[in-house]
């Protein structure tokens, strides 16, 4: 019964251990985006821009992105850098105040100086961490001929040059916008920034055309929805624009733009049956922002206007959603692994609405090399999957983004990718003879590495008394210039991790291996003996009378001390049992150490016997895993064997961690 309860629980740890489990990366973030406006404000912006609406429009930028990961930072140019401030977090008021104060402080004039410009804001993303960006809005060519500054052409265009190779090593994309196109080599020279610094170029005729490029450049598609419900003129008076919000956003950014000032401005929204919500807007000049926390129901977006004002209203909403990568089991270096992708909102629950079948990009960095490796990701209607095969273990990061989104970056860290050390095959040790000569042991066939990973290997300890080594590549070669036991220390690398692993090695002499030679013919001779007497024995004893049959009983004492000892057991002392009191025909080991039940089992003290013989002797017989010796004989299954006063038992648990001595001694 005990044997069938046994296989069941083996056979279910196996199906346990069977079982696909998913490592799921918990830690989650989205990368920060970091963007510096490059504006030129040069005398010609004042003929396209003359209202300064593009300012206006950067700064609602500012305001509509104040919930999002990003930082914003502003350069105005001309023949001279006006005004230039590195990127700060749009989540704090007073940076968002101050950032928008210094763009309001800039005027149109003086002359166009690009490579000026562009070296500034590429020099503004020190100390910044995660995506960067520059988005460069020009209406014309470098042009210097009335400037002031000394400069030439020829300095804008080797400061140009410096910028954009700047920009390529460092990652910092540059997004250009031309406006007012006079030139086809003024808009080709844009196009060549962007192209390569891995930017996009977008060419737009009117400077409200600004802010729904801005939105699809960084927060469309897949974490914002942008809506523009109303781009039109209006007669003098009150309008009144109502919008139905369906898309369960997080959060809710509604914005009104205008080439005329914005006088007074109104939202009313709510579900039917629920309580409305009124807020009235405070314009900001030529624009008005306001920021909601609940998204869905009806919309009524109420504004004065004065005659021909031209209102245009975006409904930005966004979703706050987690990317979490899973797959199965753990990551190993060099082994294709299945993962997949899917995307939790702030509840926990997985997000049905993202376009999870278009197109996406992956890359794996490990984050100690900096290597990447992309990986082909693909998508249906639940979630995103792919394969990857790490060629290094370490700590990675995923980095993901829909195809063509500037913005909807994530980052996936903690993906740790384990490295399998090697292992050794060899169960044995090594026996030499002192005359032996040098002996070549290839280490190949002693350890290996499951990665596929080369080895390389290093002496680091050697027993000097009994072997004389040295490695010679994966070679080990030993020479034995003495006798006994000892171990070969070897530090093992597979290129990514070590480990000591040691070799055990005896040499023994001439007399010590002809002796175990003659022990064993001795045995064989034992057998054979104490077989023809059982015989003998057997074929007489009905003749014999009882009177004269001889009678063994045993004699002396054992005394049995404990030299190793399992793990953190506590040491026991010395043992003795006195042999004379017995009257049995044979004594079992185990009876004699029966408050020791766990080293019974671990020694096989209850298949190891003693019977009395004559002389004050015994006889020793075993049928245990144990490895029994008297004195240097080794004591073979299931044969018998003589013991003598003076007699000492060695035996030794199978697995090493346990010895005892039991010596077989008169009574004094």
């Amino acid at each position: 019964m005990g044997k069938k309860c046994i296989s069941l629980v083996a056979i279910i740890l196996l199906l346990a251990l069977s079982h696909k489990n998913y490592a799921i990366a918990q830690e989650i973030e989205k990368e920060e985006l970091n963007i510096v406006f490059l504006v030129d404000h040069s005398g010609s912006m004042n003929s396209w821009d003359g209202q300064g609406i593009l300012h206006e429009i950067i700064k609602a930028f500012v305001d509509t992105m104040q919930t999002g990961d990003m930082q914003i930072g502003y350069v105005a140019y001309n023949d001279r850098i006006v005004v230039s401030s590195a990127p700060v977090s749009v989540k704090a008021q007073e940076q968002r105040r101050e950032l928008k104060e210094s763009i309001d402080s800039i005027t149109y004039g003086g002359e166009t100086d690009i490579g000026l410009g562009l070296l500034e804001a590429s020099s503004l993303f020190e100390g910044c961490h995660g995506r960067k960006c520059i988005v460069l809005i020009s209406d014309g060519e470098t042009d210097l001929e009335n400037s002031d500054t000394g400069r030439t052409i020829e300095d804008s265009d080797r400061d140009l040059q410096a910028a954009v190779q700047k920009c390529a090593e460092e990652g910092i994309q540059t997004t250009t916008i031309s406006l007012n196109e006079k030139t086809a080599a003024y808009v080709q020279g844009l196009e060549s920034i962007a192209h390569q610094t891995g930017g996009a170029h977008v060419s737009i005729q009117e400077p409200d055309e600004l802010f729904p490029v801005l939105c699809n450049l960084f927060c469309s598609g897949f974490e914002y929805n942008i809506y523009e419900v109303s781009n039109s003129h209006y007669d003098e008076g009150i309008q009144t624009v109502s919008y139905e919000n369906t898309g369960n956003s997080d959060e809710l950014a509604v914005l009104l733009l205008s080439d005329k000032d914005i006088m007074e401005a109104s939202i009313q929204y709510g579900s039917q049956g629920e309580n409305i919500h009124d807020i009235k807007l405070e314009p900001a000049g030529k624009y008005a922002a306001a920021m909601l926390n609940e998204s869905d129901g009806n919309f009524n977006i109420t504004f004065h206007t004065v005659q021909k004002q031209k209102i245009a209203i975006f409904i930005i909403g966004r979703h706050d959603v987690s990317p979490i990568l899973e797959w199965e089991g753990e990551p190993y270096k060099n082994v294709m692994l299945d993962f997949r992708i899917s995307f939790l909102d702030k509840s926990g629950e997985t997000v049905r609405n993202i376009a999870y079948d278009t197109g996406w990009h992956g890359e794996f960095e490990n984050l100690q090399t900096g290597e990447r490796v992309e990986t082909k990701i693909t998508g249906n209607e639940q979630n995103l999957s792919g394969t990857i095969l790490f060629p290094r273990a370490g700590s990675y990061a995923l980095y993901l983004s829909p195809q063509g989104e500037e913005r909807s970056f994530y980052k996936i860290t903690g993906i740790d990718v384990l490295n399998t050390l090697p292992n050794s095959t060899m169960s044995q040790e090594i026996e030499l003879l002192t005359i032996s000569g040098e002996q070549e042991i290839r280490l190949d066939d002693i350890f290996s590495d499951s990665d596929g990973d080369g080895l390389t290997f290093e002496l680091q300890d050697v027993p000097e008394k009994i072997i004389k080594a040295q490695i010679d590549g994966n070679d080990l070669n030993i020479e034995p210039v003495g006798r006994g036991k000892g171990e070969i220390k070897l530090l093992i690398s597979d290129g990514e991790g070590s480990l000591t692993e040691s070799i055990p090695v005896r040499v023994k002499s001439l007399p010590e291996a002809y002796w175990q030679v003659l022990a064993g013919l001795f045995c064989i001779m034992l057998f054979y003996i104490i077989k023809i007497w059982r015989r003998k024995k057997k074929g007489t004893s009905s003749k014999e009378q009882p009177a004269e049959k001889a009678e063994c009983a045993f004699t002396g004492k054992l005394n049995a001390y404990f030299t190793l000892l399992p793990g953190e057991r506590e040491e026991i002392p010395p043992l003795t049992f006195a042999l004379y009191p017995v009257k049995e025909k044979k004594i079992v080991l185990e009876n004699m150490f029966s408050n020791y039940p766990d080293l019974i089992d671990l020694l096989g003290l209850d298949s190891i016997y003693l019977f009395p013989a004559e002389g004050r002797k015994m006889i020793l017989y075993h049928d245990c895993d144990s490895s029994i010796m008297i004195g240097n004989s080794i004591v073979c299954r299931s044969m018998q064997y003589i013991v003598s006063y003076g007699n000492v038992i060695y035996i030794t648990s199978k697995d090493g961690t346990c010895e005892l001595e039991v010596h077989y001694i008169s009574m004094i």
